[in-house]
């Protein structure tokens, strides 16, 4: 607004004319800043879309997951609304073992594609955050 600074010099003094234009500097310097900080966050978020697309192609990569795992995998995400089921009412659906499907269910919750919880001395179990990548 410098132009409109230098024009005014020119001119009689009018306060309220004044004292408008020293609002709109100041609303333009806040908006500059504004969009400054933008600038920056957009910035940060581009890189952690990038570190982010670089785990999620890492990850599809690896392709290790078995038949049953992925068939678990499924079951549970299939139960979401309805709280999820014990091992025991997977290896019922599967027909396997009950201690077998518990070994999967493990393995699945430390390669962080399931979650467990207990309810009334029951294990349960939903997604993790790797499942997403499973599709």
């Amino acid at each position: 607004m410098g132009l409109v600074d230098d024009i005014l010099q020119g001119l009689p003094v009018n306060s309220i004319l004044r004292e408008k234009v020293s609002q709109l500097n100041a609303d333009k310097a806040a908006v500059d800043e504004e969009n400054a900080i933008l600038k920056d966050d957009n910035r940060e978020l581009k890189a952690q879309i990038a570190k982010l697309k670089k785990q999620v192609e890492e990850l599809s990569d690896k392709d290790d997951l078995d038949a049953t795992e992925r068939e678990l995998i499924r079951l549970v995400a299939s139960e979401l609304e309805t709280g999820g089921k014990p091992a025991a009412l997977y290896a019922q659906l599967l027909g396997l073992n009950r201690e077998l499907v518990q070994v999967y269910l493990d393995g699945l919750c430390d390669k962080d594609y399931l979650s467990r919880f207990g309810i009334n001395g029951d294990t349960f179990y939903s997604l993790g955050p790797l499942a997403a990548l499973t599709s």
